[in-house]
């Protein structure tokens, strides 16, 4: 039978699963795949709706969009040797695509994972109670935000992170006490995500912490706990086998640097005389923004003839230096000699990022200090072109004899763009802006996207589900609430901010303010509970539960 309210079919106890007249006998794969596109038409139109923008998105810049860190992670993937600025989880995963020599593949499968989390905030809300309407309603930033369709469109890991921890939630909110194997499962898919990005280092603790409140049990516990430790653990034993160390960068310690850079003052701080080299005289506002203090070997104009801490220290234009054991030492101490001095104005500058989130309009930034530049925009021909640095290769193959003229000396340049040829074909995987396709998603990013503000409001809503659930310890909303709460508000606490760490928390943020009119079974629904309202203050008439 057909529930009414979820939408979902039910077997009545003792029934023949298969078709009338053909008891027993299961029905075929197809049909069961064809049969709940039909009972939940109307969501079906808006997936399909979605598909049809990523498949725009792909004609309009063939086969798939780069940027800076790109290269990075495709030299990772080829070298197999642990990068100290980034965990490898996302090269392990393009390893597996190297040997198809196509670059349309991993679009093809990076889009597929903005649909995939979309369908499952839709189907775990449904499960939950809500109409088909309420139910689309979170999943649309997901399906249809622009931003996030340029993410899934780009070598980047922040699809694959993000579609890992939706996921994990996903799964773990379906149920109130989840079986011990989705627990596991849930565990490996944030252990692998916290080697995707750092940024999901403590994500497993906010998993804990949310199943300790739902009092799932001991064993749940522990299924989640083990699972998630167990990538973390063996990642660590091969970045030592490398590196000497147990850990899963070397990066933490200058981040954190960058991130205080925007207000130290060694006169407040009073460093160890082994720290000082990295004090920077050079005032406030001449120093570059944080996200790209730790790159840049000058301070901004008019003092742009004075040389970076960070560069003095290392003395090279090679920021790989500013990753080793030693540098990210010193600066780590640093950054937290400068918070413990300083901690009103760490708080200023966290607070004055996180609220940069919340803004309607995406300040423009020509310097693509935020996240908002052309590098994560759909942009002209000329303007992808101009992205590709000169250590990436030439842009395209006609150009390859004078690149190598030019730079062929340079050994890992040679071998970044062996690594592009190897994931992108002979192309390269070079990207190929084609009209009119490219004109079309040109213009639907200037509409169709998630406001800050908008995304505010959706915070709230899930914060208040949360509280409306005190008795309960804010219920099955607190776990994605928290989650999505914490990816808005790490990164500025231990880097900066940019617009696109902000997409990470959106599909979890989405899911929390949904769940906020979710109810248990034997519950009252959310239309039931709205009448009781208007009872309560004499304006309603009686209605019946659903």
């Amino acid at each position: 039978m057909t529930n009414a309210t979820t939408g979902s079919d039910r077997i009545v106890p003792g029934q023949p699963s298969g078709e009338p007249g053909e008891p027993g006998e299961r029905r075929p794969l197809l049909a069961r795949l064809v049969r709940p596109t039909i009972t939940h038409w109307q969501f079906t139109i808006v997936a399909l709706a979605a598909i049809v923008v990523r498949i725009v998105v792909i004609l309009g810049y063939r086969p798939i969009l780069w940027f800076n860190d790109s290269y990075n992670y495709v030299y990772d993937a080829v070298t197999h040797v642990p990068d100290e600025t980034r965990p490898n989880g996302y090269p392990f995963f393009l390893d597996l695509l190297l040997a198809l020599h196509s670059a349309y593949p991993l679009a093809l499968l990076q889009a597929a994972t903005g649909t995939v989390m979309g369908v499952g905030i839709y189907a775990l809300l449904r499960h939950r109670g809500l109409p088909w309407w309420g139910a689309s309603l979170p999943a649309l930033p997901v399906l249809f935000d622009a931003y996030e369709l340029h993410l899934e469109h780009m070598v980047t890991a922040d699809p694959l992170f993000i579609f890992l921890v939706t996921i994990a939630v996903v799964i773990l909110c379906w149920s109130d006490r989840p079986s011990i194997l989705v627990t596991a499962v849930a565990g490996l898919l944030i252990g692998y995500a916290s080697l995707v990005r750092s940024v999901g280092e403590p994500l497993l603790v906010v998993v804990l912490v949310s199943l300790l409140a739902r009092r799932v049990g001991w064993r749940r516990l522990a299924a989640v706990v083990v699972a998630g430790i167990a990538p973390i653990a063996a990642y660590m034993f091969w970045f030592h086998a490398s590196t000497g160390n147990y850990a899963l960068t070397e990066s933490s310690g200058t981040f954190l640097y960058g991130r205080v850079s925007t207000f130290a003052d060694c006169a407040r701080i009073k460093p160890p005389a082994d720290l000082q080299v990295l004090c920077d005289p050079t005032p406030l506002d001449l120093r570059p923004a944080s996200a790209e203090y730790i790159w840049t070997d000058n301070e901004l104009a008019p003092d742009a003839s004075t040389t970076t801490p960070l560069y003095n220290l290392t003395h090279s234009t090679n920021t790989a230096l500013r990753f080793t054991p030693y540098v990210n030492g010193l600066t780590g101490k640093f950054a937290k000699d400068a918070i413990l001095a300083q901690p009103f104005d760490y708080l200023r500058v966290v607070t004055h990022d996180t609220l940069h989130t919340f803004g309607w309009n995406r300040q423009p930034d020509p310097d693509d200090y935020y996240g908002n530049g052309p590098a994560f925009q759909f942009v002209s021909s000329w303007e992808v072109n101009a992205l590709i640095p000169w250590w990436a290769g030439p842009k395209d193959s006609a150009e390859f004899s004078q690149w190598a003229a030019e730079y062929g000396n340079d050994t890992t340049a040679r071998q970044i763009y062996a690594a592009r040829l190897d994931l992108g074909g002979p192309g390269a995987g070079d990207t190929q802006v084609v009209a009119p396709w490219a004109h079309l998603i040109q213009t639907y990013q200037r509409y169709i996207y998630l406001r800050g503000t908008l995304l505010g409001i959706i915070v709230l809503i899930g914060v208040a589900g949360v509280l409306a659930r005190w008795r309960r310890w804010g219920g099955i909303g607190l776990l994605p609430w928290l989650v999505g709460a914490l990816l808005i508000v790490l990164p500025p606490m231990t880097a900066g901010f940019s617009y696109r760490y902000v997409l990470a928390a959106v599909p979890t943020a989405c899911l929390a303010a949904g769940l906020a009119f979710a109810r248990r079974p034997g519950e009252k629904s959310v239309g039931t509970l709205t009448a009781d309202l208007r009872r309560h203050f004499g304006r309603g008439v009686e209605v019946e539960e659903e």
